[in-house]
């Protein structure tokens, strides 16, 4: 037997470890937003390129203001349909053409659209920056919606929708939209209503396209491997100059008031649990409480040990995750909480959730608690930032939500985060939160969730099928 193997082998004394407490934070590691610039080409379009050099890869994206917001009357979807037919024909390529012209570069391509802004992205080698882009321009300059593929497309849809009448969590949040934003284009499904689909034609889309393709109010983004300068030649090569359309106006959305708490069960017969989301409109993403109703949130629902956590899963057990966000959106974004909880606990657990809201109302956050909240919000921060796709979206937000410059600065960051004091957090609860107003879904067996959740304000009780034929979200 080696020496020192055998069972009475000296050993080095380990020191005790405490684990009564957790261990002590480490010291939050500095990170660096990469530099960038924004340039305006004779057409409109703001070019941002951001020079990054940890592969040769570089990513394209052009921001196009054409999301779901502007989604007409009888068109919901429209926007999101549109975008997806980018790619499906142009004047000089086919879909197949398109399809392997981008395979041939070894890249990706991606269109879609969300509620603020239509996206078409190219993410490829760095040497085929110019096809890359060339192909991008073709795509949002000269689509052709073929006949064949705008049918394709719209039966395609009409499947989806009818296959997320099974999706629990697609009802409860499509439910809560509808109740807190009424008939307002928020209240309407990203995705689309069956009905709206049935009836959209190729000349709708085509308006739709016409519209609110507008390269004058376009931002195209470059993140990666490439040299400003030439991004910039070469996009005001490809993009050039269109005759410039007028802009569509901004849709007003103004959630209708509430006069107390409303709670809407979609009944379920036999379901193992119960979907909840709970909320009301909040505030649009460029409010200057902003940064303070972040912390706010995400002491309240937005980390693993927030209040609503602790309470609902920790104490209760009640489920397995819950959580809260202010949706950022260009108007007023949803304030929403959302989680699966037992059945037998659904009624305590949206009265946690209410009594939650309003203690931060009534009582100012611990010292401690804000600081735990900060530093975890600082070092969370830069990893966001250790990829490309990470780099692009907060350059997305910049450019959608016209945010200064050095918004995402260090400094900046700090000096934004460390101003949110705990009379900040309880005087944007007072302002930004509304547990007496607030709009509760429940879906699953009514029998069951009518007598918990009595007394919280006026019940409906609708069935699940005709509900979500009519409805279906996206987020």
């Amino acid at each position: 037997m080696s020496p020192g193997r055998g069972p009475n082998r000296s050993r080095t004394a380990e020191p005790a470890v405490d684990r009564s407490a957790p261990p002590p934070p480490r010291a939050v590691e500095p990170y660096r937003f990469p530099a960038f610039s924004r340039r305006r080409l004779p057409g409109g379009v703001e070019v941002i390129p951001v020079p990054v050099s940890r592969a040769p890869l570089v990513d394209l994206e052009l921001l196009l203001p054409a999301g779901g917001r502007f989604d007409p009357p009888g068109g919901a979807g429209l926007a999101t349909l549109v975008s997806g037919l980018l790619d499906e024909g142009t004047e000089e390529r086919s879909a197949l053409e398109i399809a392997s012209a981008i395979e041939r570069l070894g890249g990706r391509l991606e269109t879609g659209a969300d509620w603020n802004a239509a996206t078409v992205y190219v993410r490829l080698l760095d040497e085929y920056l110019e096809e890359g882009l060339r192909l991008l321009a073709e795509l949002v300059l000269r689509p052709t919606f073929p006949d064949e593929e705008v049918e394709r497309a719209r039966r395609h849809r009409l499947t989806d929708l009818l296959r997320r009448r099974d999706q629990p969590g697609v009802v409860a949040a499509d439910e809560f939209y509808r109740l807190v934003y009424g008939d307002t284009v928020y209240g309407r499904p990203l995705v689309g209503l069956p009905g709206d689909m049935e009836s959209v034609t190729r000349a709708d889309i085509v308006r739709f396209y016409e519209r609110h393709y507008r390269l004058e109010d376009a931002v195209l983004i470059g993140a990666g491997e490439l040299d400003p300068d030439r991004l910039q030649a070469l996009a005001a090569e490809v993009l050039g100059v269109r005759p410039p359309r007028e802009p569509a106006a901004e849709p007003a959305v103004v959630p209708p008031a509430a006069s107390g708490v409303r709670v809407r069960i979609v009944d379920r017969p036999g379901a193992a649990q119960t979907e909840l989301r709970l909320g009301h409109a909040g505030v649009p993403r460029a409010h200057p409480d902003w940064t303070a109703l972040g912390v706010l949130n995400t002491l309240l629902g937005g980390k693993f040990t927030s209040r609503l956590n602790l309470s609902l899963r920790e104490r209760h057990g009640f489920t397995y995750g819950v959580s809260s966000r202010f949706v950022p959106r260009l108007g007023p974004g949803p304030f929403l909480v959302n989680a699966a909880v037992a059945n037998p606990g659904a009624g305590t657990a949206v009265r946690e959730v209410l009594s939650e809201l309003e203690r931060l109302r009534r009582e100012p956050v611990g010292e401690e608690e804000l600081r735990d909240t900060q530093s975890y919000i600082l070092g969370v921060f830069p990893y966001t930032l250790q990829t490309v796709d990470g780099v692009l979206y907060h350059l997305e937000q910049l450019a959608v939500y016209d945010l200064p410059d050095d918004y995402h600065a260090p400094e900046r960051f700090l000096e934004r985060l460390e101003a949110v004091t705990r009379e900040e957090i309880q005087r944007v609860a007072q302002e930004h939160l509304h547990p007496d107003q607030a709009a509760v879904v429940a879906v699953g067996p009514a029998e069951e969730l009518a007598p918990q959740l009595e007394g919280l304000g006026e019940i409906e009780v609708v069935d699940a099928a005709p509900a979500v034929a009519d409805q279906s979200e996206c987020t």
